[in-house]
């Protein structure tokens, strides 16, 4: 009989901890910030949003992007009324050239073109379509904030470069855009509260706190904590429902609303955010993420209804999450979801999204999960990840959320 799953308390994205601070080991990766002066912005959807509308993104207008994409990077596309044209991805997470330059051909006027997983995707071949045919090039590294690709580091390649903090640094709200298209106009963002730094420090703070990473605060604020969480619920992914797929009418008004004028993608960043991402070490961000990416990969290959997509991060990459594929999704996902493990799943792509021939973008939004690899992983999360995961694929454990 298989042993019983027990939920572990694990970080689903990094959380603050001393060792952010103290262990200041040299990064061997530029980031992304080191590509140009970085405008902090609220998070990665709306550094798109902004680089759209510095761009001068309207009706009638085309952005190209990936059948394989989270809705957010298609929203401000619409919410500022161009038309997201979908370009198929070969199985290695790279565009299909010949397609893409016929959609070139058409007139566009920009390619959104993601960093998929945090792996580097070449992007040499994409700056030259983008050069022929006069389309700004978005360098989507939200899964890649460090890195190195075709001989530059990443956020080098594009017109524009977008990241997310919070997929980095034990943050909860930021992102960034880099501008190297000087034709481009600057877009002038709105200000913030005093009370939304407050919020985000405490937010950051308790987070550190309730995944036990501040040595003496878990003890001072534990109990605050515990106390404020009981009457909220735990924030776990054993409360999650499954995502109900939404009309093309519905996404559409919501992409408005949240990108309206005064909305908060075209805001400020909470200063403390910002403040919090500079202060840390970013060395140890990129060795954990490849060891932990290398030690799934090495562990889950010995999976009988899953296989790694990739077995080894390499030197150029500092990975988000490391993608699963498996091969009965749909049987075992809620019950991944429900267990506690870090599982994200792009299924709810943009309403309409095509199912094109030979592209991997729609076999990828249903099979591949993508697991949490973060710096913030000790080696016992990483091994009830990887035991549960097994449970759930390969032995049909219902997951046992509090055991």
């Amino acid at each position: 009989m298989p042993v019983p799953l027990r939920a572990l308390p694990v970080p689903r994205l990094p959380v603050l901890s001393w060792r952010y601070f103290l262990d200041r080991r040299a990064c061997p990766l530029p980031a992304v910030t080191d590509a140009g002066p970085a405008l902090p912005t609220t998070s990665g959807r709306a550094a798109i949003a902004i680089a759209l509308k510095a761009l001068g993104c309207g009706p009638g207008q085309r952005v190209l992007v990936p059948t394989y994409h989270c809705p957010t990077m298609v929203a401000p596309i619409v919410a500022l009324g161009g038309q997201p044209v979908f370009y198929p991805i070969n199985a290695d997470g790279c565009a299909k050239l010949d397609v893409l330059e016929q959609l070139l051909k058409d007139g566009a006027t920009a390619v959104i073109v993601p960093h998929y997983f945090g792996l580097p995707r070449p992007m040499r071949a994409i700056r030259a379509l983008c050069d022929r045919y006069r389309a700004a090039l978005i360098e989507d590294c939200a899964h890649a904030f460090f890195g190195r690709v075709d001989g530059r580091g990443i956020g080098e390649w594009g017109d524009f470069a977008i990241a997310s903090l919070t997929k980095f640094f034990p943050v909860t709200e930021g992102g960034c855009l880099i501008q190297h298209q000087t034709e481009a106009r600057r877009v002038s963002l709105g200000r913030r509260s005093h009370s939304v730094n407050l919020k985000v420090a405490v937010d950051a703070l308790e987070l550190g706190v309730m995944h036990h990473r501040l040595a003496g605060l878990n003890v001072l604020l534990g109990g605050l904590v515990r106390a404020k969480h009981r009457r909220k619920g735990e924030p776990t992914q054993a409360h999650l429902t499954p995502v109900e797929p939404i009309d093309l009418h519905t996404a559409t008004a919501r992409a408005e609303a949240d990108f309206a004028e005064h909305a908060l993608p075209f805001r400020k960043i909470a200063a403390v955010a910002w403040r919090i991402v500079k202060a840390g070490g970013t060395g140890r961000i990129v060795a954990r993420r490849q060891a932990n990416f290398n030690r799934l990969a090495e562990q889950l290959s010995q999976l009988k209804g899953a296989r790694p997509l990739v077995m080894k991060a390499g030197e150029d990459a500092a990975p988000y999450v490391f993608p699963l594929w498996v091969d009965d999704p749909e049987r075992v996902y809620q019950a991944v979801r429900r267990s506690g493990v870090p599982v994200f799943r792009w299924d709810d792509r943009w309403p309409g999204t095509p199912e094109l021939i030979d592209d991997a973008g729609g076999e990828w939004s249903r099979h591949i999960f993508q697991i949490g690899c973060h710096q913030d992983l000790n080696s016992a999360e990483l091994a009830w990840i990887v035991q549960t995961l097994k449970q759930i694929i390969d032995e049909g454990a219902a997951p046992c959320a509090g055991c």
